[in-house]
């Protein structure tokens, strides 16, 4: 490519985690396989037109038009069935300018040329970014929920929802931190940055511009207290069940001990 070039980059997460073997058969079938593992996948559409589907949840389309990015996520949900809500959107930049140095900038990337190298960077932070942003929001809703709960418990002295509904509450959060750490791949650095220093800046500058880590720290720090006052709430709700069921064994041996006297009595007679 000639002269400097501006591409969009979107990117979308969905709640599910995805197979990107499974992915991959949605995209156009004469884009180029160039890279499929049981974690991500790669292919190219034309020079300057690029698709890659993690499996945690986020698909990046590079250069390619929106009408196409739209037919493969419909196409990804009516696979999926049923969403929560619907899938997280997210716009990016890369410009591509001959000679220049790689760089991150506040809402783009330059680098001097597009291979697949770049995209593979590019689509894995901006994934991880779409995917983290996706989860703020489920959180936000666990901790609004939350909330009201504790409200109820501090206004009305009682305690709404069953044991397992509670539960499930736990289970649901407790699978969001389990994404977010595979989402971050915290101890692992994409291969291509090992041997190249200049990819190895651009990987880690747009990990600080997107502040993947501070993000990360701040989810798992929320869902650590969530979890934890869900905890509390649970032990209350199986107290209280505990409580109905001793109440309930009194009022059975009382009922069974009068059946026993009415019994005697009127033997005697």
């Amino acid at each position: 490519m000639g002269g400097d070039t501006r591409i969009a980059v979107r990117s979308y997460a969905v709640s599910a985690t995805l197979q990107p073997k499974v992915v991959d058969e949605l995209f156009a079938p004469g884009a180029e396989r160039l890279r499929r593992t049981k974690t991500v996948s790669v292919v190219r559409y034309g020079p300057a037109a690029w698709a890659a589907v993690h499996d945690f949840g986020a698909l990046v389309f590079v250069g390619v038009d929106r009408p196409e990015c739209e037919r493969v996520m419909k196409a990804l949900l009516a696979q999926m069935g049923p969403e929560p809500h619907a899938p997280l959107e997210e716009t990016f930049t890369i410009d591509v300018s001959p000679g220049a140095a790689p760089q991150v900038r506040f809402d783009r990337v330059v680098v001097p040329e597009l291979d697949a190298r770049v995209v593979e960077l590019v689509s894995l932070v901006v994934a991880q970014s779409v995917a983290m942003e996706y989860y703020e929001g489920d959180l936000d809703a666990m901790v609004t929920a939350l909330e009201e709960r504790s409200r109820a418990l501090a206004e009305e002295g009682t305690l709404r929802g069953s044991v397992r509904e509670l539960t499930r509450f736990i289970g649901r959060g407790m699978m969001i931190r389990s994404q977010v750490i595979s989402t971050l791949s915290l101890l692992e650095s994409p291969g291509a940055t090992w041997e190249n220093e200049a990819l190895d800046r651009l990987y880690r500058g747009m990990r600080a511009s997107f502040e993947i880590e501070e993000r990360y720290r701040a989810l798992d720090h929320e869902l650590r207290i969530v979890q934890d006052n869900l905890a509390l709430i649970v032990d209350m709700a199986r107290q209280r069940r505990f409580t109905i069921l001793e109440v309930t064994v009194a009022l059975l041996v009382g009922v069974e001990t009068l059946l026993f006297v009415w019994q005697l009595v009127h033997d005697l007679k």
